[in-house]
């Protein structure tokens, strides 16, 4: 263990190296903090169960973008301490946040992975289903645009984490722990290795998608993009046009959050690069490459409400649609309950 300070204050962070015995996994998170823990569960496979019952160690791995999202991770660690009476490990973003307060029943664990490791194994964390998506149902198909599917049976090329934007209504600069970013041919044998594989970053780099661009062409394989930046994807406008005119860019997503001039400004992203953003990801669907974003809905800034994108404009020019209401980053337990009962219930 640990003491860490941030923005959000300080405390103790867990490490893999406290975790004893038997493990069990299972993550509330994105694809990022997901891939982070798999890669470490890969590494040291004998020390990993799927039958939480057999574990001596639970770790919980969560996230903290919305108030949703943190009333979620604890619900589950709840679920979990109550079945088995054991303390949880709780890891993710949420673990850095040390301004919201746990139940006693939860040590914070510190970002866990394994640097290039191979991810033969996908199932030695559980992945839990997204609470956002009322009746969701597994499915086994890869290329599935129901909503909470996206990328989800994809295997995740993890090519780095951290983020150095500086969005207004974003934390994760502080909560992935060490930021770093992979060499594009150090994972040339992972990538021929696996299908359906997405690139997994927090916020990937303009060098590695153009790396990743040139690789997948050489080796004419399909690969897809995940949290691409708008300015990421002008940026990188001919490769990833040209990948997709070869049929080779499965799935592109983009983050824009929102089409609202005014709105973009505030949230300190540009508005150029989300325009320029959106008309490339329409010329890359032409080749039949599938497009999805996210959006933030309900953002209130100076006591002004600014309304949700236009379901019309968002049906038209993506495929997929993820959202998330604004969150101002104060964690209330009663408030983030109201507000799940009005979003989610």
């Amino acid at each position: 263990m640990k003491t860490v300070k941030n923005v959000f204050g300080s405390g103790i962070l867990y490490e893999s190296s406290d975790l004893s015995g038997k493990i069990y996994a299972t993550s509330a998170a994105c694809m990022s903090v997901w891939s982070d823990f798999l890669s470490w569960a890969n590494a040291f496979k004998e020390r990993i169960v799927k039958d939480v019952e057999a574990a001596d160690s639970v770790v919980v791995l969560c996230c903290q973008v919305t108030d949703l999202a943190v009333l979620n991770d604890i619900r589950v660690s709840e679920r979990l301490y109550k079945q088995t009476g054991k303390l949880i490990y709780l890891g993710g973003c949420l673990a850095q946040r040390f301004d919201i307060p746990l139940p006693y029943f939860i040590k914070r664990l510190d970002v866990v992975r394994v640097k290039n490791q191979l991810l033969y194994d996908r199932t030695l964390v559980h992945y839990e289903p997204p609470f956002w998506v009322r009746d969701f149902k597994e499915t086994e198909e890869a290329l599935s645009l129901e909503q909470g599917m996206l990328f989800r049976n994809f295997y995740p090329l993890k090519i780095g984490a951290g983020c150095h934007g500086k969005c207004k209504y974003c934390t994760i600069r502080h909560t992935r722990g060490e930021g770093y970013a992979t060499d594009a041919k150090n994972q040339i044998e992972e990538f021929l290795t696996f299908e359906n594989v997405v690139l997994i970053s927090d916020s990937p780099t303009p060098k590695q998608i153009k790396d990743w661009c040139e690789i997948a062409t050489r080796y004419n394989k399909e690969i897809s993009f995940r949290n691409l930046e708008p300015y990421v994807l002008v940026l990188c406008e001919k490769e990833v046009k040209e990948l997709a005119k070869r049929g080779l860019l499965k799935i592109l997503h983009c983050p824009i959050q929102s089409n609202d001039e005014e709105l973009l400004q505030i949230m300190n992203r540009s508005v150029p690069a989300t325009k320029k953003a959106v008309e490339i990801m329409q010329e890359v669907r032409k080749n039949g490459t599938f497009v999805a974003t996210n959006i933030i809905i309900d953002y209130w800034h100076n006591g002004k409400l600014y309304h949700n994108c236009d379901e019309e404009w968002l049906e038209k020019n993506f495929d997929y649609c993820s959202w998330n209401p604004y969150f101002d980053g104060n964690f209330d337990m009663g408030r983030a309950k109201a507000r799940f009962d009005t979003y989610i219930k």
